[in-house]
């Protein structure tokens, strides 16, 4: 396989939604991985008979995710039955999406693996150097305060 893609990923503070892409724009609608809290994939080619992901979208992702990130604190995962989020600090490694069984894997990009469920959908992901990536951004998410200087993330303060 030749090099993979980088990610792109965004996390929007105000919607508190983190995005994850590999590629450009997709083909059709985002299929849900999760109602609660609402998470979904988005393909290259939503009428593929082998649909490869491109894109995964996660309301309600750093309420969740940086007490698990920060301290292992799992009290806001245990809210939701359907969610599956595993972490492993020692390896850095981030598991996380729905309950489902997984048929088989896909690389989505360096750092991101996709587990495909028996419908041919992305259920489930593992991201590796998950602290590394994901306090980068939840620390410093993309919205702006209409106040704040120029460059300066709307959860910081100025001196």
């Amino acid at each position: 396989m030749g090099k993979l893609t980088e990610l792109d990923i965004d996390f929007s503070a105000g919607g508190d939604l983190l995005s994850i892409w590999t590629k450009g724009p997709s083909k059709g609608g985002g299929h849900f991985v999760t109602l609660e809290p609402h998470m979904d994939t988005f393909y290259l080619d939503a009428d593929a008979a082998d649909k490869h992901c491109v894109g995964i979208y996660w309301f309600d992702a750093c309420r969740i995710l940086l007490p698990v990130l920060e301290r292992g604190d799992m009290s806001e995962v245990e809210k939701y039955p359907e969610l599956l989020v595993d972490f492993c600090p020692d390896t850095d490694v981030l598991v996380f999406g729905n309950r489902e069984e997984s048929v088989r894997s896909q690389e989505m990009a360096e750092n991101l693996t996709a587990h495909i469920g028996a419908d041919g959908l992305a259920d489930r992901f593992t991201l590796e150097n998950a602290s590394a990536i994901l306090l980068y951004h939840f620390r410093n998410p993309i919205d702006r305060d209409d106040y704040a200087p120029v460059g300066t993330a709307a959860n910081e303060t100025q001196e």
